[in-house]
């Protein structure tokens, strides 16, 4: 009975792992990660040992990619990846809760323009997201847009990384009567994703026009986890 081989996995010094076939595929590898720039590695920085990669066994293969580990197997030294990174700076979190529930005000002043210009109105995400991008580097140095497409959109969605502090920044449009339910899903969706991302804190911005959120201080409360728990998250519903 022949043994199945083991191929080997790289990743990136932020935990992207860029394939689990580097022997097999070696065409697959690459030198900086393609998601957030950062050198990659294919052994431990310790003891110098391979990171173990897909299994080669008959048969059709397992589609998607496992997860980078945590630890070496062979010395027990802890991967780049999982040292936590320092803290946000002061307040930074604070920064952008004040940022946000002042949102609507900027809409609201956008809406009439000199000399009868077309007014910038928030439709829809994606003119949130525009807004968004204008207005976090007044406050923030390092802002990098997250492209991804969840499972509720069917387009590609535009999230921002606050790099140096950590936090990450989903924008949702309030569309309807009823839409908690939907967007709790969604919600619990992006923190399953920024956990595994490894931000230290994800914030949810709601923007509510016409309140259709019945009660938002209760909403917001469900979306209320410390850092002492994990990664922290945050909600701001914001409404006029």
């Amino acid at each position: 009975m022949s043994t199945a081989s083991q191929d080997v996995m790289q990743v990136c010094l932020n935990g992207h792992v860029i394939t689990d076939r580097l022997r097999g595929r070696p065409d697959h590898g690459l030198s900086r990660c393609d998601r957030c720039g950062a050198p990659t590695l294919s052994r431990c920085p310790t003891c110098a040992r391979e990171l173990p990669g897909a299994l080669e066994v008959p048969g059709p293969q397992p589609i998607g990619t496992p997860d980078a580990p945590p630890y070496c197997s062979q010395c027990g030294a802890a991967f780049p990846w999982i040292v936590r990174r320092s803290p946000p700076p002061p307040g930074s979190l604070h920064l952008l809760d004040g940022l946000l529930r002042r949102l609507p005000r900027a809409v609201r002043q956008l809406r009439v323009r000199h000399h009868d210009r077309p007014p910038f109105r928030v439709e829809d995400e994606y003119d949130l997201q525009d807004l968004l991008r204008a207005l976090l580097p007044l406050h923030f140095d390092d802002v990098r847009p997250e492209g991804r497409t969840p499972f509720y959109s069917v387009g590609t969605r535009t999230d921002f990384i606050l790099a140096p502090e950590g936090v990450a920044i989903t924008a949702k449009r309030a569309a309807a009567v009823g839409c908690e339910r939907g967007l709790h899903e969604q919600l619990a969706e992006d923190v399953a994703y920024y956990e595994r991302r490894r931000v230290r804190a994800l914030v949810c911005l709601i923007y509510d026009p016409e309140a259709f959120v019945v009660d938002p201080a209760q909403f917001e409360g469900q979306w209320q986890r410390d850092e002492a728990e994990g990664q922290a998250v945050r909600c701001v519903v914001a409404h006029p």
